[in-house]
């Protein structure tokens, strides 16, 4: 086989062969590269016509805010909604182009809070992914004990200790729009009591009882010498609250709204002496004062999550209020049947309510997490049982609310949210 390169033969086309060959070469491809360009076009156009519209130089931004320059040029920026877009396929109203501010996230479902996912996330993802509503219940479980409360109405025994006691505590919220929320919430009730007493066949059992006009030490024969006392001091206490929140980034939440705070206690103090008296074989003597103080006000507050690893948090609660105390008194005191001073009062005064948690936190998963620390309460502008008599008999005028005590302990709690 022979291969000839280039042969000098006839067969040569000649230069008016050549191009008209190149000619139609060239009209081949550009009819090509028109069909390709076309179909393209028609592809976009079937799935999405946008028309474009002349902007206004009203809809032009001034240029001293509304250029961006890039290199040696400048670019005005229009305002989006000129543009509007044809129905796509399958939908029958038109579309529109919106700017949104990414750094901002200011837009109808966002509206200021940028998260991705749950709690867990933070602080990784997109921070100006669309927002989750979501609501919550969370229950706690208190271990509190009544500080303070060293009162005795006799030199010879003392009442014990207050115990800690469980009170539940159950939380229910819900946040619409990531950001505002309401929740409700519901603590106790609470018990708290301490008690003593003595006896002796022989007497000799005194009391720190003292008396005013116009009553006498004759008015307390049942509490001198006696064969048997005791006291007894009980405590219960509740409340329910409803605030408005705001919630910030699952980190932080601020909360203000209205309390209702009912907190009890009643003091109960009983002697008998051998001596008969009057109709009964044995002189007998009781004291019973009970305080109710219904709170009814404003309160504000502060939840905040601080990340210390992937799942872990500490965490922080506190609450503040001020209320108007409705205080009631009712004082019994009776000495053998001879004997009788009552006193029914009732005043409103000031109160506050200081409420102090910290812990930490576990997310378990997306949607539970547990918690655990330490609480402390303070109340202040309270009315107590011993404190309206003081161990003296007579000249009680009005309702003493100026008692201040904390209530201390540990909470366990779990949270749901969905």
């Amino acid at each position: 086989m022979r291969i000839y390169l280039n042969p000098l033969t006839s067969n040569v086309a000649s230069d008016d062969q050549c191009g008209k060959a190149w000619k139609s070469l060239a009209t081949c491809m550009a009819f090509v590269l028109s069909v390709a360009v076309s179909n393209n076009s028609l592809a976009q156009t079937s799935l999405f016509d946008v028309a474009v519209a002349n902007a206004s130089p009203i809809d032009a931004m001034p240029a001293s805010n509304g250029v961006i320059t890039l290199g040696t040029e400048n670019y005005k920026v229009v305002n989006a909604a000129n543009f509007t877009g044809s129905a796509a396929i399958g939908e029958t109203a038109p579309g529109s182009i919106a700017q949104v501010g990414c750094q901002s996230c200011q837009t109808n479902t966002c509206r200021g809070n940028c998260r991705r996912g749950n709690g867990s996330a933070y602080p990784l993802g997109n921070l100006c992914a669309p927002c989750e509503p979501f609501c919550y219940v969370s229950f706690d479980a208190l271990v509190m004990q009544r500080q303070g409360g060293n009162f005795t109405s006799s030199p010879n025994f003392l009442m014990d200790d207050y115990g800690f006691e469980w009170i539940p505590r159950l939380t229910i919220g819900m946040v619409p729009d990531c950001v505002h929320g309401c929740e409700l919430s519901f603590t106790g009730v609470a018990e708290w009591n301490r008690s003593g007493a003595a006896s002796s066949p022989t007497g000799g059992i005194e009391s720190l009882l003292t008396t005013v006009s116009p009553f006498t030490s004759t008015d307390l024969t049942a509490y001198t010498d006696a064969i048997a006392q005791s006291q007894s001091l009980d405590v219960q206490y509740w409340s329910v609250e409803a605030n408005k929140t705001l919630v910030g980034y699952d980190v932080a939440k601020l909360l203000f709204g209205a309390r209702y705070v009912d907190y009890q206690e009643i003091f109960t103090y009983l002697s008998e002496n051998a001596t008969a008296g009057g109709l009964t074989p044995t002189t007998t003597g009781s004291l019973r004062s009970e305080v109710k103080n219904r709170l009814l006000g404003v309160q504000c507050g502060l939840d905040l999550l601080y990340p210390i690893c992937r799942r872990g948090y500490t965490d922080f609660r506190s609450r503040a209020g001020v209320f108007a105390n409705f205080a009631d008194l009712d004082f019994d005191f009776i000495n053998n049947i001879d004997t009788a001073y009552i006193v029914d009062k009732n005043d409103v005064n000031l109160a506050g309510l200081i409420e102090v948690a910290g812990g930490l936190r576990f997310q378990v998963t997306d949607c539970i997490s547990i918690r655990g620390g330490g609480e402390l309460w303070w109340f202040s502008g309270m009315a107590t049982a011993t404190d309206q008599f003081r161990n003296q008999i007579g000249g009680i005028s009005n309702v003493r609310t100026k008692s201040d005590f904390f209530v201390a302990g540990g909470t366990f709690g779990v949270d749901f949210r969905y």
